[in-house]
């Protein structure tokens, strides 16, 4: 399996970090999720114009037809630069809208996303009836997916909930007790689809995860370069170098195997469910650490709001609690075990 980026992908790739560089940078992530509805819906048009959240739909409604690989360039990127908006949700579930039919209201939602007319928060229900959303806000409903038998999914258009500032307060959330369904689709789909959903939703948020890591790194390796103590740079320093080399090690170890599995999922091995089970095993340990670990080489000022570091390591924090939420690391390690999604943890 050859894992070295395309020609194509690469330009993805320059395009995603160019365009985020310019038009969200990290410095006003914090700024831009507090903005009105308006100012983050032409944002989305923008986003939607560069044709991000229909890379994975299929051609035949008007999608992009890529693979994981694409979607993960460009879920790495929006990590990067704590893109505010839930694009990595909207990218993961656009294809189970679609796979509903080209008519009815699932076809509806997707087009509007597509068109950049909308975007949906990312809601989680809950055992006790509630749902926690992500990218909540004035304005903005929310999507819910529920697997409601073995071979039947329900797809429910939730009303909107006042967001608020969470652990990151780069991602407006929301805990709605008794949410509101405005409409709902029945979908008669396989247990595949409802694994497919959710390992492309795992992928993506480890891509995002990832993304913001590696920025939190690369802060970090700039301010050590810099920052001079005894007429030399820190980063001269061994016991500053050395943890910052291994911090890159784990996260291209992470990144390694989260990439192996897109290219597996869209290969259509049978080994790609389990392979993409060590992609979050590794990253949420490996962005931990190199978040945390950026903090302490900015030393006092890290701990300052002034500096960035904290946003990197709330982003970190926020979608390795959503990954393991899902599955605990040992739950993990179980299911790798068992071969992927037959063993008792599933």
């Amino acid at each position: 399996m050859d894992l070295h980026p395309t020609e194509d992908q690469r330009m993805l790739q320059d395009a995603a970090q160019r365009y985020l560089a310019e038009r969200h940078p990290p410095a006003e992530a914090h700024a831009a999720a507090a903005r009105p509805l308006p100012a983050r819906l032409a944002q989305w048009r923008e986003i939607a114009g560069q044709g991000w959240p229909a890379l994975l739909a299929p051609v035949s409604q008007d999608g992009l037809g890529l693979g994981l690989r694409e979607a993960w360039i460009v879920a790495e990127a929006a990590g990067r630069h704590l893109l505010s908006l839930p694009l990595a949700a909207n990218m993961a579930v656009l294809p189970t809208l679609c796979a509903a039919g080209a008519a009815g209201p699932a076809a509806q939602w997707a087009a509007a996303m597509m068109a950049g007319d909308t975007y949906f928060a990312d809601a989680v229900p809950r055992p006790d009836g509630s749902a926690f959303v992500e990218g909540a806000g004035e304005g903005v409903r929310a999507l819910a997916v529920r697997r409601t038998g073995a071979r039947a999914l329900r797809l429910e258009l939730l009303a909107p909930a006042a967001g608020e500032a969470g652990l990151d307060p780069t991602m407006p959330v929301a805990r709605v007790r008794s949410p509101e369904v405005l409409e709902s689709v029945d979908l008669e789909a396989g247990p595949e689809t409802w694994t497919l959903l959710r390992t492309r939703l795992r992928l993506l948020r480890t891509a995002e995860l990832l993304g913001a890591a590696s920025a939190a790194l690369d802060a970090a390796a700039a301010y050590a370069r810099e920052r001079r103590q005894f007429d030399r740079a820190i980063g001269a320093n061994q016991a500053v170098k050395h943890r910052l080399a291994d911090d890159w090690m784990v996260l291209d170890d992470a990144r390694l195997a989260g990439v192996a599995a897109a290219a597996a999922l869209d290969a259509g091995a049978a080994s790609a469910e389990r392979d993409s089970l060590f992609a979050p095993l590794l990253a949420a340990e490996a962005g931990r650490r190199a978040a945390q670990n950026a903090i302490q080489v900015h030393g006092a000022l890290g701990v300052t709001w002034e500096c960035g570091a904290h946003l990197y390591l709330k982003r970190v924090l926020r979608l390795a609690a959503s990954l393991e939420a899902e599955a605990s690391r040992s739950e993990l390690l179980e299911r790798i075990w068992e071969g992927g999604g037959g063993g008792p943890a599933a």
